[in-house]
């Protein structure tokens, strides 16, 4: 319980100096490269949680994912379960469309997702349609994979809606194979 608090402080206290203010050129130069067809092609586990702008943990989840290259299209399949018992799965559809750029798609997703990369670091911008009470809340997000090794990524993801910081979502992924 105590390492959880310290984590939980860690986080929080990361986000409130600034996280928010990372620039990708600033991971240019480090290694080892993230590439999303590489890192994530087979098996992946992760855990995370999702800690609200007050610093509140409200959602901790497992993640089991297998990414497959198809042709063009990289195929990445996520199965989530959350300490509620809830289940859910998102397919996700990447196409690289240049040397550090990559395009998203996925059913809960509005638009596509667009991804950028250099060195150990991508950057994605997308608007999640977000199951909330009995609807759908389209929620901005910034997220950030940051390549720690060749076998863990770690991932951060500030969550936005109407310009208002609702939360991070924190995810540590770890190769499994």
């Amino acid at each position: 319980m105590l390492f959880m608090k310290k984590i939980i402080f860690i986080l929080t206290s990361m986000t409130l100096i600034g996280c928010g203010n990372m620039k990708l050129d600033n991971f240019s130069d480090n290694k080892p490269v993230l590439k999303i067809e590489e890192y994530f092609l087979g098996k992946t586990s992760a855990s995370g949680l999702f800690i609200d702008r007050f610093g509140n943990v409200k959602r901790q989840f497992t993640v089991d994912m297998e990414g497959i290259q198809e042709k063009d299209a990289f195929i990445l399949n996520e199965t989530f379960l959350y300490d509620d018992g809830e289940e859910e799965f998102r397919k996700w559809i990447i196409t690289k469309t240049s040397e550090t750029t990559y395009r998203g798609e996925s059913s809960d997703i509005k638009g596509f997702a667009e991804g950028k990369r250099s060195g150990n670091a991508i950057n994605w911008h997308y608007t999640l349609k977000l199951k909330y009470k009995d609807g759908i809340m389209n929620v901005k997000f910034d997220d950030w994979l940051i390549m720690q090794d060749s076998k863990r990524v770690f991932n951060k993801a500030a969550m936005k809606k109407f310009g208002i910081r609702l939360g991070d979502v924190y995810l540590f992924f770890t190769k499994t194979e």
